[in-house]
């Protein structure tokens, strides 16, 4: 059994959010947040800033812990776990590109309803919105077959 840590970072700006069109990565294409892995000598924390900054080139600050979603692989028994933060205060300047996507910010609700979003993302938003404090979504030849939500 694998576990893996992750991070997720909802940047505002007014009623905008960032969003990365991610071009790569498993099943993440589309829409979606800046977030990135843990690594195994940092905090939770110091990996939503790192990654932040990677992604985005931002500084940012005073971020608020919001939730956490789970995927379990049932296949093989490996875990991951995507913790959810969020903050409106960053400095820097946003680069419009990385390798991989780009970045812009949208309206937060106008994001909601687009299409091309990335995988989950509709539990992720339900967790940003306050639906949600966790969800756990367990997966079987790569098909969701059950989801449990916490509040």
């Amino acid at each position: 059994m694998e576990n893996i840590l992750c991070n997720m970072i909802k940047i505002n700006r007014g009623n905008d959010v960032l969003v990365l069109d991610k071009v790569k990565k498993y099943g993440w294409e589309g829409l979606t947040f800046p977030g990135g892995h843990v690594e195994k000598v940092e905090s939770i924390t110091e990996s939503v800033i790192r990654e932040a900054k990677e992604e985005t080139n931002l500084d940012i600050e005073n971020i608020k812990y919001v939730g956490m979603i789970s995927w379990y692989d049932i296949d093989n028994n490996d875990r991951i776990v995507g913790f959810l933060y969020e903050t409106d205060d960053f400095s820097g300047e946003l680069v419009k590109e990385n390798v991989e996507g780009t970045l812009e910010f949208i309206d937060y609700e106008e994001l909601k309803n687009m299409d091309g979003h990335s995988d989950s993302m509709d539990e992720i938003f339900a967790i940003y919105d306050g639906k949600y404090s966790e969800i756990v979504l367990y997966y079987e030849d790569n098909k969701c077959v059950k989801r449990e939500c916490y509040r």
